[in-house]
């Protein structure tokens, strides 16, 4: 492992996959929105499932790191990849699905938490389809998207590859335990996640009703 005076504070991770034309504009808006907050201690990693896009070739600077693979091979084994090109050059990875969107200064402010280095997570205030969604203190969220997690908790942990819904649950309940480590909820940086906007996106190709199944039964850790 790097040592951490040498790693950069924030890394983001970002796994793309464009299965239609509304992929790619939501994609389009959120880099525009992410490159404008980027500073030089943080990285952007953006991985791409399934594709290479030429349009993101304008974003190629010091700080972004991009990943293309032509196949397809799920936004977990994507992830994964993120997670072990990172794991070492940074002190919090940030998870941001590419498909949403983050207010104008939700980068800067989720750094200065991270810069802290006082938490293990940290949560933005999270929003989904408009709905402000509780905090709790007790319950970490059952999906990575809007969560900086210490490269050190998360370490010797990763997304299991096999599953096509609900492993966001399992990494987090896998990876985070409250009773170990502290949480903090930054309240000024606010994450918009768009559930089941995108037509193709897996939330339309399940239940609902087996989703939330899935999730309660997998659960997330208390203190």
């Amino acid at each position: 492992m790097v040592s951490s005076m040498n790693k950069k504070t924030l890394g983001i991770c970002i796994a793309y996959y464009k299965n239609n034309e509304q992929c790619e504009e939501a994609f389009r808006k959120l880099m525009i929105r992410l490159n404008s907050q980027l500073t030089k201690d943080m990285i952007l990693c953006i991985y791409e499932d399934g594709q290479v896009s030429d349009w993101l070739k304008q974003y190629d600077k010091e700080n972004i790191r991009r990943i293309s693979n032509p196949k397809n091979k799920g936004v977990s084994y994507a992830r994964n990849k993120i997670i072990d090109y990172l794991i070492d050059k940074v002190n919090y990875m940030l998870f941001i699905d590419s498909d949403d969107f983050v207010d104008e200064n939700y980068l800067t402010r989720m750094w200065e938490y991270c810069a802290d280095n006082s938490h293990d997570i940290i949560e933005s205030r999270f929003y989904i389809n408009g709905d402000l969604m509780p905090f709790s203190k007790e319950q970490v969220r059952s999906c990575a998207s809007g969560s900086a997690i210490k490269t050190d908790v998360i370490e010797n942990h990763r997304f299991d590859e096999k599953l096509q819904v609900g492993e966001d649950t399992k990494f987090m309940n896998e990876t985070v335990d409250l009773r170990k480590q502290r949480k903090k909820y930054c309240q000024d940086a606010i994450y918009y996640y768009q559930l089941g906007i995108n037509p193709n996106s897996l939330t339309k190709k399940y239940e609902r009703k087996e989703i939330s199944k899935e999730r309660k039964n997998k659960g997330v850790r208390r203190k």
